[in-house]
Protein backbone atom coordinates (compact mmCIF):
# COMPACT_ATOMS: atom_id res chain seq x y z
CA UNK A 1 0.00 0.00 0.00
CA UNK A 2 1.35 3.41 -0.89
CA UNK A 3 1.95 5.85 1.93
CA UNK A 4 -0.49 8.47 0.70
CA UNK A 5 -3.39 6.05 0.39
CA UNK A 6 -2.62 4.49 3.75
CA UNK A 7 -2.42 7.88 5.42
CA UNK A 8 -5.86 8.87 4.17
CA UNK A 9 -7.34 5.57 5.32
CA UNK A 10 -5.77 5.73 8.77
CA UNK A 11 -6.62 9.35 9.45
CA UNK A 12 -10.19 8.53 8.46
CA UNK A 13 -10.20 5.54 10.80
CA UNK A 14 -8.93 7.69 13.67
CA UNK A 15 -11.65 10.26 13.06
CA UNK A 16 -14.30 7.53 13.17
CA UNK A 17 -12.81 6.29 16.42
CA UNK A 18 -13.01 9.78 17.88
CA UNK A 19 -16.66 10.18 16.84
CA UNK A 20 -17.36 6.86 18.55
CA UNK A 21 -16.36 8.36 21.88
CA UNK A 22 -12.68 7.38 22.11
CA UNK A 23 -10.40 9.61 24.17
CA UNK A 24 -10.96 12.57 26.47
CA UNK A 25 -11.67 16.06 25.24
CA UNK A 26 -9.76 19.16 26.25
CA UNK A 27 -10.73 20.93 29.45
CA UNK A 28 -12.19 23.88 27.56
CA UNK A 29 -9.13 26.08 27.55
CA UNK A 30 -8.28 24.96 24.01
CA UNK A 31 -4.99 23.92 22.48
CA UNK A 32 -2.86 25.39 19.73
CA UNK A 33 -2.39 23.42 16.57
CA UNK A 34 0.62 21.09 16.61
CA UNK A 35 2.62 23.46 14.41
CA UNK A 36 2.45 26.04 17.19
CA UNK A 37 2.84 23.73 20.16
CA UNK A 38 6.16 25.19 21.28
CA UNK A 39 7.51 28.65 21.98
CA UNK A 40 7.81 30.77 18.90
CA UNK A 41 11.18 31.62 17.43
CA UNK A 42 12.63 33.26 14.37
CA UNK A 43 13.79 29.88 13.11
CA UNK A 44 16.84 29.32 10.96
CA UNK A 45 17.66 27.99 7.54
CA UNK A 46 18.02 24.23 7.77
CA UNK A 47 20.26 21.90 5.82
CA UNK A 48 18.45 18.95 7.38
CA UNK A 49 17.92 15.99 5.08
CA UNK A 50 14.45 15.62 3.63
CA UNK A 51 12.20 13.19 1.80
CA UNK A 52 9.29 13.81 -0.56
CA UNK A 53 5.93 14.47 1.10
CA UNK A 54 2.91 12.63 -0.23
CA UNK A 55 0.49 15.18 1.21
CA UNK A 56 1.90 18.60 0.43
CA UNK A 57 4.22 18.12 -2.50
CA UNK A 58 6.96 19.66 -0.39
CA UNK A 59 9.97 17.85 0.95
CA UNK A 60 9.59 16.08 4.24
CA UNK A 61 12.04 16.79 7.01
CA UNK A 62 14.02 13.77 8.16
CA UNK A 63 14.42 13.20 11.89
CA UNK A 64 16.92 10.58 13.05
CA UNK A 65 15.87 8.70 16.18
CA UNK A 66 17.17 5.96 18.46
CA UNK A 67 14.84 4.07 20.78
CA UNK A 68 14.91 1.03 23.04
CA UNK A 69 13.75 -2.38 21.85
CA UNK A 70 12.63 -4.25 24.96
CA UNK A 71 12.64 -7.58 23.17
CA UNK A 72 9.20 -7.38 21.55
CA UNK A 73 10.06 -5.30 18.46
CA UNK A 74 9.45 -2.99 16.65
CA UNK A 75 11.17 -3.18 13.29
CA UNK A 76 12.38 -0.27 11.21
CA UNK A 77 10.12 0.56 8.27
CA UNK A 78 7.01 -1.07 9.76
CA UNK A 79 3.50 0.02 8.81
CA UNK A 80 3.25 1.64 12.24
CA UNK A 81 6.29 3.76 11.39
CA UNK A 82 4.77 4.64 8.02
CA UNK A 83 1.58 5.68 9.77
CA UNK A 84 3.44 8.12 12.02
CA UNK A 85 5.36 9.53 9.07
CA UNK A 86 2.18 10.21 7.11
CA UNK A 87 0.31 11.64 10.07
CA UNK A 88 3.06 14.11 10.94
CA UNK A 89 4.35 14.64 7.39
CA UNK A 90 7.87 13.71 8.40
CA UNK A 91 10.49 11.09 7.56
CA UNK A 92 11.58 9.08 10.62
CA UNK A 93 14.99 7.50 10.29
CA UNK A 94 14.73 5.34 13.40
CA UNK A 95 16.93 2.64 14.88
CA UNK A 96 15.63 0.35 17.61
CA UNK A 97 18.43 -1.01 19.80
CA UNK A 98 18.13 -3.90 22.25
CA UNK A 99 17.80 -2.78 25.86
CA UNK A 100 20.86 -4.88 26.70
CA UNK A 101 23.04 -2.79 24.41
CA UNK A 102 21.21 0.52 24.36
CA UNK A 103 23.03 2.59 26.97
CA UNK A 104 26.46 1.46 25.78
CA UNK A 105 25.62 2.32 22.18
CA UNK A 106 24.16 5.71 23.11
CA UNK A 107 27.22 6.51 25.21
CA UNK A 108 29.49 5.56 22.31
CA UNK A 109 27.59 7.87 19.96
CA UNK A 110 27.66 10.67 22.54
CA UNK A 111 31.41 10.27 22.99
CA UNK A 112 31.93 10.78 19.26
CA UNK A 113 29.36 13.57 19.03
CA UNK A 114 27.31 11.57 16.53
CA UNK A 115 24.09 11.00 18.47
CA UNK A 116 20.84 11.10 16.42
CA UNK A 117 18.48 14.09 16.49
CA UNK A 118 16.27 12.40 19.11
CA UNK A 119 17.35 9.76 21.62
CA UNK A 120 15.46 7.90 24.26
CA UNK A 121 17.33 8.26 27.55
CA UNK A 122 17.34 5.13 29.69
CA UNK A 123 17.74 5.31 33.45
CA UNK A 124 21.11 4.22 34.84
CA UNK A 125 20.94 3.29 38.53
CA UNK A 126 17.40 4.76 38.56
CA UNK A 127 18.61 8.13 37.24
CA UNK A 128 18.09 9.58 33.77
CA UNK A 129 20.83 12.13 34.42
CA UNK A 130 23.73 9.71 34.62
CA UNK A 131 27.43 10.72 34.33
CA UNK A 132 28.15 10.31 30.61
CA UNK A 133 24.86 11.97 29.69
CA UNK A 134 25.48 14.92 32.04
CA UNK A 135 29.02 15.32 30.72
CA UNK A 136 27.54 15.60 27.23
CA UNK A 137 25.05 18.18 28.49
CA UNK A 138 27.88 20.17 30.06
CA UNK A 139 29.67 20.03 26.70
CA UNK A 140 26.61 21.53 24.97
CA UNK A 141 25.54 18.41 23.07
CA UNK A 142 21.85 18.49 24.04
CA UNK A 143 19.15 21.15 23.91
CA UNK A 144 18.00 22.94 27.07
CA UNK A 145 14.24 22.60 26.63
CA UNK A 146 13.30 25.07 29.37
CA UNK A 147 12.23 27.93 27.07
CA UNK A 148 10.11 25.63 24.90
CA UNK A 149 8.37 24.26 27.97
CA UNK A 150 7.72 27.47 29.91
CA UNK A 151 8.24 30.64 27.89
CA UNK A 152 5.76 32.48 25.68
CA UNK A 153 2.11 32.02 24.78
CA UNK A 154 2.88 28.78 22.96
CA UNK A 155 4.81 27.16 25.83
CA UNK A 156 4.12 23.45 26.21
CA UNK A 157 2.80 23.90 29.75
CA UNK A 158 0.15 26.23 28.33
CA UNK A 159 -0.79 24.50 25.09
CA UNK A 160 -0.18 20.77 25.46
CA UNK A 161 -3.19 18.95 26.91
CA UNK A 162 -1.03 16.41 28.78
CA UNK A 163 1.85 18.60 29.92
CA UNK A 164 -0.37 21.40 31.20
CA UNK A 165 -1.39 19.03 34.03
CA UNK A 166 2.15 18.41 35.26
CA UNK A 167 3.02 20.11 38.55
CA UNK A 168 6.08 22.20 39.33
CA UNK A 169 7.37 19.41 41.56
CA UNK A 170 7.20 16.99 38.63
CA UNK A 171 9.11 19.37 36.37
CA UNK A 172 11.69 19.78 39.15
CA UNK A 173 12.50 16.09 38.72
CA UNK A 174 13.55 16.80 35.12
CA UNK A 175 16.11 19.50 35.94
CA UNK A 176 19.87 19.35 35.79
CA UNK A 177 22.21 22.28 36.43
CA UNK A 178 19.33 24.74 36.14
CA UNK A 179 18.07 23.41 32.81
CA UNK A 180 15.75 20.72 31.49
CA UNK A 181 17.36 18.33 29.01
CA UNK A 182 14.95 15.40 29.20
CA UNK A 183 11.36 15.55 28.00
CA UNK A 184 9.05 13.13 29.86
CA UNK A 185 6.74 10.91 27.86
CA UNK A 186 4.22 10.66 30.71
CA UNK A 187 3.94 10.82 34.47
CA UNK A 188 3.83 7.43 36.12
CA UNK A 189 1.89 6.45 39.21
CA UNK A 190 3.33 7.84 42.43
CA UNK A 191 4.93 5.68 45.12
CA UNK A 192 4.78 2.63 42.87
CA UNK A 193 6.63 0.13 45.09
CA UNK A 194 4.43 0.72 48.14
CA UNK A 195 2.00 -2.17 48.04
CA UNK A 196 1.68 -5.02 50.53
CA UNK A 197 -0.07 -7.75 48.58
CA UNK A 198 -1.49 -10.62 50.63
CA UNK A 199 -3.37 -13.89 50.21
CA UNK A 200 -6.98 -13.05 51.06
CA UNK A 201 -8.07 -16.68 50.85
CA UNK A 202 -5.63 -17.55 53.64
CA UNK A 203 -6.75 -14.55 55.70
CA UNK A 204 -10.34 -15.77 55.58
CA UNK A 205 -9.53 -19.45 56.00
CA UNK A 206 -7.41 -18.99 59.14
CA UNK A 207 -9.21 -16.07 60.81
CA UNK A 208 -6.79 -13.23 60.01
CA UNK A 209 -9.30 -10.87 58.39
CA UNK A 210 -8.59 -8.03 60.86
CA UNK A 211 -5.88 -6.11 59.04
CA UNK A 212 -2.77 -4.77 60.80
CA UNK A 213 -2.39 -1.00 61.05
CA UNK A 214 1.07 -0.67 62.65
CA UNK A 215 4.42 -2.30 61.93
CA UNK A 216 4.27 -4.17 65.23
CA UNK A 217 0.83 -5.52 64.34
CA UNK A 218 2.04 -6.40 60.85
CA UNK A 219 4.93 -8.43 62.25
CA UNK A 220 2.65 -10.43 64.55
CA UNK A 221 0.06 -10.82 61.76
CA UNK A 222 2.64 -12.18 59.31
CA UNK A 223 4.10 -14.59 61.84
CA UNK A 224 0.67 -15.84 62.90
CA UNK A 225 -0.73 -16.28 59.40
CA UNK A 226 2.44 -17.90 58.12
CA UNK A 227 2.40 -20.48 60.88
CA UNK A 228 -1.33 -21.16 60.52
CA UNK A 229 -1.07 -21.54 56.75
CA UNK A 230 1.99 -23.80 57.00
CA UNK A 231 0.17 -26.13 59.35
CA UNK A 232 -3.16 -26.01 57.55
CA UNK A 233 -1.89 -26.26 53.97
CA UNK A 234 0.59 -29.04 54.66
CA UNK A 235 3.48 -27.09 53.13
CA UNK A 236 5.76 -24.27 54.17
CA UNK A 237 4.13 -20.89 53.56
CA UNK A 238 6.53 -18.08 54.41
CA UNK A 239 5.67 -14.60 55.65
CA UNK A 240 7.26 -12.68 52.78
CA UNK A 241 8.26 -13.27 49.19
CA UNK A 242 11.91 -12.32 49.68
CA UNK A 243 15.22 -13.42 48.27
CA UNK A 244 18.50 -12.11 46.94
CA UNK A 245 21.66 -10.51 48.26
CA UNK A 246 20.40 -6.92 47.80
CA UNK A 247 18.74 -6.54 51.15
CA UNK A 248 16.88 -3.29 50.51
CA UNK A 249 14.98 -3.88 47.29
CA UNK A 250 11.40 -3.41 46.15
CA UNK A 251 10.55 -6.37 48.40
CA UNK A 252 11.60 -4.57 51.58
CA UNK A 253 12.12 -0.86 51.00
CA UNK A 254 8.60 0.26 51.96
CA UNK A 255 9.01 -1.57 55.26
CA UNK A 256 12.37 0.10 55.90
CA UNK A 257 10.97 3.58 55.15
CA UNK A 258 8.36 3.04 57.86
CA UNK A 259 11.20 2.83 60.40
CA UNK A 260 13.65 5.38 59.00
CA UNK A 261 11.28 8.04 57.66
CA UNK A 262 13.43 8.49 54.55
CA UNK A 263 13.96 6.98 51.13
CA UNK A 264 17.34 6.00 49.66
CA UNK A 265 18.86 9.39 50.47
CA UNK A 266 17.44 11.78 53.04
CA UNK A 267 18.67 14.83 54.91
CA UNK A 268 19.43 14.43 58.62
CA UNK A 269 18.88 16.88 61.46
CA UNK A 270 22.27 18.47 60.72
CA UNK A 271 21.40 19.16 57.09
CA UNK A 272 23.67 16.41 55.80
CA UNK A 273 22.76 13.90 53.12
CA UNK A 274 22.21 10.52 54.70
CA UNK A 275 21.91 7.08 53.12
CA UNK A 276 18.96 5.07 54.42
CA UNK A 277 20.96 2.07 55.61
CA UNK A 278 23.24 4.35 57.64
CA UNK A 279 20.34 6.01 59.46
CA UNK A 280 20.51 4.79 63.07
CA UNK A 281 16.79 3.91 62.88
CA UNK A 282 17.52 1.42 60.11
CA UNK A 283 18.62 -0.91 62.90
CA UNK A 284 15.00 -0.95 64.11
CA UNK A 285 13.97 -2.29 60.71
CA UNK A 286 16.70 -4.95 60.84
CA UNK A 287 15.46 -6.00 64.27
CA UNK A 288 11.91 -6.24 62.85
CA UNK A 289 13.15 -8.50 60.09
CA UNK A 290 15.21 -10.50 62.59
CA UNK A 291 12.08 -11.30 64.57
CA UNK A 292 10.52 -12.76 61.42
CA UNK A 293 13.66 -14.79 60.79
CA UNK A 294 13.85 -16.02 64.39
CA UNK A 295 10.17 -17.05 64.17
CA UNK A 296 11.10 -19.28 61.18
CA UNK A 297 8.76 -17.46 58.77
CA UNK A 298 11.51 -16.19 56.44
CA UNK A 299 13.24 -18.55 54.06
CA UNK A 300 16.38 -19.57 56.00
CA UNK A 301 18.37 -19.22 52.78
CA UNK A 302 16.72 -15.98 51.63
CA UNK A 303 20.09 -14.44 50.79
CA UNK A 304 21.03 -17.12 48.26
CA UNK A 305 18.77 -15.96 45.46
CA UNK A 306 16.26 -18.81 45.76
CA UNK A 307 13.59 -17.05 43.75
CA UNK A 308 10.99 -19.81 43.91
CA UNK A 309 11.27 -20.87 47.54
CA UNK A 310 9.07 -18.09 48.91
CA UNK A 311 7.43 -17.00 45.64
CA UNK A 312 4.08 -15.37 46.41
CA UNK A 313 2.52 -16.09 43.04
CA UNK A 314 3.29 -19.78 43.45
CA UNK A 315 1.49 -19.79 46.81
CA UNK A 316 4.67 -20.02 48.89
CA UNK A 317 4.22 -16.88 51.01
CA UNK A 318 1.35 -14.93 52.54
CA UNK A 319 2.62 -11.47 51.60
CA UNK A 320 4.55 -9.72 48.87
CA UNK A 321 5.80 -6.12 48.89
CA UNK A 322 5.57 -4.84 45.32
CA UNK A 323 3.75 -2.29 43.13
CA UNK A 324 0.51 -1.27 44.83
CA UNK A 325 -1.49 -1.78 41.63
CA UNK A 326 -0.38 -5.35 40.95
CA UNK A 327 -3.08 -7.26 42.81
CA UNK A 328 -5.42 -6.75 39.85
CA UNK A 329 -7.03 -10.17 39.83
CA UNK A 330 -10.22 -10.51 37.77
CA UNK A 331 -13.47 -11.03 39.64
CA UNK A 332 -13.68 -14.64 38.39
CA UNK A 333 -10.00 -15.19 39.37
CA UNK A 334 -9.30 -16.88 36.05
CA UNK A 335 -9.78 -14.34 33.21
CA UNK A 336 -6.84 -12.46 34.69
CA UNK A 337 -5.01 -14.90 36.92
CA UNK A 338 -2.11 -13.17 38.62
CA UNK A 339 -0.98 -16.35 40.37
CA UNK A 340 0.99 -19.02 38.52
CA UNK A 341 -1.03 -21.04 36.03
CA UNK A 342 -0.71 -24.28 38.02
CA UNK A 343 -2.16 -22.79 41.24
CA UNK A 344 -5.79 -23.34 42.28
CA UNK A 345 -8.38 -20.77 41.19
CA UNK A 346 -9.29 -20.36 44.86
CA UNK A 347 -6.19 -18.24 45.48
CA UNK A 348 -7.28 -14.66 46.07
CA UNK A 349 -5.14 -11.52 46.10
CA UNK A 350 -5.73 -8.53 48.35
CA UNK A 351 -3.85 -5.37 49.30
CA UNK A 352 -3.33 -4.09 52.83
CA UNK A 353 -3.74 -0.40 53.44
CA UNK A 354 -0.38 1.34 54.07
CA UNK A 355 0.83 0.44 57.56
CA UNK A 356 2.04 3.05 60.06
CA UNK A 357 5.59 2.74 61.31
CA UNK A 358 7.51 4.72 63.96
CA UNK A 359 8.66 7.33 61.40
CA UNK A 360 6.44 6.96 58.31
CA UNK A 361 3.91 4.74 56.61
CA UNK A 362 4.97 1.85 54.39
CA UNK A 363 5.75 3.89 51.30
CA UNK A 364 8.50 4.33 48.74
CA UNK A 365 8.58 7.61 46.83
CA UNK A 366 9.69 7.04 43.25
CA UNK A 367 13.24 8.08 42.48
CA UNK A 368 11.51 9.90 39.64
CA UNK A 369 7.90 10.06 38.45
CA UNK A 370 9.14 10.31 34.85
CA UNK A 371 8.28 7.00 33.22
CA UNK A 372 10.46 7.46 30.11
CA UNK A 373 12.00 10.42 28.30
CA UNK A 374 13.76 11.72 25.22
CA UNK A 375 16.51 14.26 24.63
CA UNK A 376 17.18 16.41 21.55
CA UNK A 377 20.62 16.85 20.02
CA UNK A 378 21.96 20.41 20.00
CA UNK A 379 23.01 19.82 16.38
CA UNK A 380 19.36 20.33 15.37
CA UNK A 381 18.36 23.64 13.83
CA UNK A 382 15.60 25.70 15.39
CA UNK A 383 13.29 24.58 12.60
CA UNK A 384 14.01 20.94 13.34
CA UNK A 385 13.57 21.41 17.09
CA UNK A 386 10.14 22.88 16.45
CA UNK A 387 9.22 19.95 14.21
CA UNK A 388 10.49 17.40 16.75
CA UNK A 389 8.39 18.97 19.48
CA UNK A 390 5.34 18.80 17.23
CA UNK A 391 5.89 15.18 16.20
CA UNK A 392 6.85 13.77 19.59
CA UNK A 393 4.26 15.63 21.69
CA UNK A 394 1.01 14.52 20.10
CA UNK A 395 -2.23 14.40 22.09
CA UNK A 396 -5.79 13.20 21.61
CA UNK A 397 -6.93 16.81 21.41
CA UNK A 398 -4.56 17.61 18.55
CA UNK A 399 -4.97 14.29 16.73
CA UNK A 400 -8.35 12.61 17.39
CA UNK A 401 -7.85 8.89 17.87
CA UNK A 402 -4.26 9.31 19.11
CA UNK A 403 -4.88 7.74 22.54
CA UNK A 404 -6.50 4.65 21.01
CA UNK A 405 -3.58 4.28 18.66
CA UNK A 406 -1.05 4.55 21.49
CA UNK A 407 -2.70 1.69 23.35
CA UNK A 408 -4.21 -0.53 20.65
CA UNK A 409 -2.26 0.00 17.41
CA UNK A 410 -4.11 0.73 14.15
CA UNK A 411 -7.52 -0.64 13.27
CA UNK A 412 -7.53 -2.61 10.03
CA UNK A 413 -3.78 -3.21 10.15
CA UNK A 414 -3.15 -4.58 13.62
CA UNK A 415 -6.65 -5.68 14.66
CA UNK A 416 -10.20 -6.00 13.38
CA UNK A 417 -12.89 -4.08 15.25
CA UNK A 418 -15.95 -6.29 15.76
CA UNK A 419 -19.59 -5.14 15.96
CA UNK A 420 -19.67 -5.58 19.75
CA UNK A 421 -16.71 -3.22 20.12
CA UNK A 422 -14.13 -5.90 20.91
CA UNK A 423 -10.92 -6.28 18.95
CA UNK A 424 -10.13 -9.43 17.01
CA UNK A 425 -6.35 -9.98 16.97
CA UNK A 426 -6.36 -13.60 15.84
CA UNK A 427 -5.30 -13.01 12.24
CA UNK A 428 -1.71 -14.23 11.83
CA UNK A 429 -0.76 -11.45 9.42
CA UNK A 430 -2.04 -8.85 11.88
CA UNK A 431 -0.10 -10.53 14.69
CA UNK A 432 3.08 -10.20 12.68
CA UNK A 433 2.37 -6.56 11.93
CA UNK A 434 1.74 -5.86 15.64
CA UNK A 435 5.14 -7.30 16.47
CA UNK A 436 6.80 -5.31 13.71
CA UNK A 437 5.11 -2.11 14.88
CA UNK A 438 5.12 -2.88 18.64
CA UNK A 439 3.29 0.09 20.05
CA UNK A 440 4.84 -0.41 23.50
CA UNK A 441 8.15 0.93 22.21
CA UNK A 442 6.59 3.87 20.37
CA UNK A 443 4.77 5.03 23.48
CA UNK A 444 8.10 5.39 25.27
CA UNK A 445 9.35 7.95 22.77
CA UNK A 446 6.04 9.65 21.89
CA UNK A 447 3.98 11.55 24.44
CA UNK A 448 1.11 9.63 25.99
CA UNK A 449 -1.48 10.21 28.69
CA UNK A 450 -0.35 9.88 32.29
CA UNK A 451 -0.45 6.45 33.86
CA UNK A 452 -3.79 5.37 35.33
CA UNK A 453 -3.20 1.84 36.57
CA UNK A 454 -6.57 1.55 38.30
CA UNK A 455 -8.40 2.10 35.03
CA UNK A 456 -6.05 0.05 32.86
CA UNK A 457 -5.58 -2.89 35.24
CA UNK A 458 -8.65 -3.08 37.50
CA UNK A 459 -11.44 -1.49 35.49
CA UNK A 460 -11.04 -3.24 32.16
CA UNK A 461 -14.21 -3.92 30.24
CA UNK A 462 -15.31 -7.53 30.06
CA UNK A 463 -14.24 -10.59 31.97
CA UNK A 464 -10.88 -9.22 33.10
CA UNK A 465 -12.50 -6.53 35.24
CA UNK A 466 -11.64 -6.82 38.92
CA UNK A 467 -14.27 -7.05 41.64
CA UNK A 468 -15.81 -3.82 42.92
CA UNK A 469 -14.17 -4.55 46.27
CA UNK A 470 -10.70 -4.74 44.73
CA UNK A 471 -11.28 -1.64 42.62
CA UNK A 472 -12.24 0.34 45.71
CA UNK A 473 -9.24 -0.94 47.68
CA UNK A 474 -6.89 0.13 44.88
CA UNK A 475 -8.46 3.61 44.92
CA UNK A 476 -8.17 3.82 48.71
CA UNK A 477 -4.51 2.76 48.71
CA UNK A 478 -3.64 5.25 45.99
CA UNK A 479 -5.38 8.09 47.81
CA UNK A 480 -3.45 7.45 51.02
CA UNK A 481 -0.09 7.23 49.24
CA UNK A 482 -0.59 10.34 47.09
CA UNK A 483 -1.86 12.42 50.01
CA UNK A 484 1.01 11.29 52.24
CA UNK A 485 3.62 12.40 49.72
CA UNK A 486 1.82 15.70 49.22
CA UNK A 487 1.61 16.37 52.96
CA UNK A 488 5.13 15.27 53.92
CA UNK A 489 7.19 16.04 50.82
CA UNK A 490 8.98 12.71 51.28
CA UNK A 491 11.33 12.05 48.37
CA UNK A 492 14.75 10.78 47.42
CA UNK A 493 16.72 13.93 48.23
CA UNK A 494 19.64 13.02 45.98
CA UNK A 495 17.64 12.40 42.79
CA UNK A 496 19.34 14.21 39.86
CA UNK A 497 22.23 15.34 42.08
CA UNK A 498 25.66 14.55 40.69
CA UNK A 499 28.69 13.37 42.65
CA UNK A 500 31.87 12.15 41.00
CA UNK A 501 32.88 10.32 44.16
CA UNK A 502 29.54 8.56 44.29
CA UNK A 503 29.86 7.51 40.65
CA UNK A 504 33.37 6.18 41.13
CA UNK A 505 33.38 4.80 44.66
CA UNK A 506 29.86 3.98 45.86
CA UNK A 507 29.88 0.35 44.78
CA UNK A 508 33.21 -0.22 46.47
CA UNK A 509 32.26 1.74 49.58
CA UNK A 510 29.05 -0.21 50.14
CA UNK A 511 30.14 -3.58 48.83
CA UNK A 512 29.59 -5.32 52.17
CA UNK A 513 26.41 -3.51 53.33
CA UNK A 514 23.92 -6.09 52.09
CA UNK A 515 26.02 -8.94 53.47
CA UNK A 516 26.14 -7.28 56.88
CA UNK A 517 22.36 -6.73 56.83
CA UNK A 518 21.84 -10.41 56.10
CA UNK A 519 24.30 -11.50 58.77
CA UNK A 520 22.61 -9.30 61.36
CA UNK A 521 19.15 -10.68 60.59
CA UNK A 522 20.53 -14.22 60.79
CA UNK A 523 22.19 -13.48 64.14
CA UNK A 524 25.74 -13.85 62.87
CA UNK A 525 26.86 -10.37 63.98
CA UNK A 526 25.87 -8.28 66.98
CA UNK A 527 24.29 -4.84 67.19
CA UNK A 528 27.67 -3.43 68.27
CA UNK A 529 29.35 -4.92 65.21
CA UNK A 530 26.69 -3.47 62.91
CA UNK A 531 27.09 -0.01 64.40
CA UNK A 532 30.87 -0.20 64.17
CA UNK A 533 30.61 -1.22 60.53
CA UNK A 534 28.25 1.65 59.66
CA UNK A 535 30.35 4.18 61.54
CA UNK A 536 33.41 3.14 59.57
CA UNK A 537 31.65 4.03 56.32
CA UNK A 538 30.06 7.23 57.61
CA UNK A 539 33.45 8.48 58.86
CA UNK A 540 35.24 7.63 55.62
CA UNK A 541 36.64 10.32 53.34
CA UNK A 542 34.61 9.01 50.40
CA UNK A 543 31.26 9.19 52.21
CA UNK A 544 31.99 12.71 53.42
CA UNK A 545 33.02 13.71 49.89
CA UNK A 546 29.73 12.36 48.51
CA UNK A 547 27.79 14.37 51.07
CA UNK A 548 29.71 17.52 50.18
CA UNK A 549 29.31 16.99 46.43
CA UNK A 550 25.56 16.42 46.79
CA UNK A 551 25.29 19.66 48.77
CA UNK A 552 27.27 21.53 46.15
CA UNK A 553 25.12 20.11 43.34
CA UNK A 554 21.99 21.18 45.23
CA UNK A 555 23.38 24.67 45.77
CA UNK A 556 23.40 24.31 49.54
Amino acid sequence: MKKKAMALMLVSAMTVAMLGGCGNQDDGSGQSSPDNAVSSGSGSNSEDSAAPSGETGKERMTISVMGIDWGYGPSAGSEMEQYWEDLFDVNLEIEWVSYNDYTQKLNTLIASGSQPDVVQVGAVNDKFYYPIFTQAIDAGQFVDLTPYIFEGDNALVKTNAVMKNWSDSFWDQTRYAGGIYILPRSKCEEAKSSGIEVRKDLMEKYGYEEEPTTMEELKDWLIGLSRAATEGEGQKVYALDFYGDSFVTGRTKALAVAFTGQSDWGIDENGEYQYMQFNEKFLDFLNWMKELYDADVLDPEFALGNADTSKFKAGNSVAYVNEWYNFNQSADKTSNKIFDSNTPDTYAAWELMPVQGPEAITIVPNVTDVDSCIAISAKCSEEKIQKILQVFNGTEEAYPGYDVLMSDDVEGIHYKLLEDGTKDTSDETMKQKRTEGYVGAWNQIFLKVDSDQITSKFMRDGAKRASDENIQRAKDVKEVLVNYLKETGLKNEAANLQSATYDNQWGILTDDVNTMCTQYVMGQITEAQWKEFVQGIVDSADYKAIQAEFKEAAGK
